[in-house]
């Protein structure tokens, strides 16, 4: 059996965003915002570049791909929220789908999973299989 270890669960590795790639990228969609399409003041209000599918979820990171665009700053969080979440919810099902199981701890004690039976006295005994 040959096991591979991978950096990480389908992700695509970030390039910098520079100040030149910023600006060609917000020339390409003239200033409009990619979430609500409103256009965006640049010089007072606060923006940022977005992928519209996450780099975790698969989303490509090269600027012609037309999932790089010019965001307001106020719909970062609710996003980004949004993306984790997806993206946790593909990693758990991709390690299900694998037969990967998430590792529990030991049993509680006097619990059926433990070894141990706690009386009603609070002494314990070995649970018999």
């Amino acid at each position: 059996m040959v096991f591979r270890i991978c950096e990480d669960v389908g992700t695509t590795k970030r390039r910098r965003m520079t100040p030149r790639r910023a600006l060609k990228i917000w020339e390409m969609h003239k200033g409009i915002c990619v979430l609500c399409h409103e256009p965006i003041d640049g010089a007072r209000e606060d923006w940022f570049i977005e992928h519209l599918i996450a780099l975790e979820n698969g989303g490509s990171d090269e600027d012609k791909s037309g999932n790089l665009g010019p965001a307001h700053l106020w719909h970062k969080a609710a996003k980004d929220a949004v993306d984790h979440s997806a993206g946790a919810q593909a990693k758990r099902r991709k390690r299900h789908h694998i037969g990967i199981r998430q590792r529990k701890g030991p049993p509680i004690p006097g619990s059926k999973d433990s070894p141990w039976k706690r009386r009603m006295d609070g002494t314990l005994e070995r649970r018999s299989k």
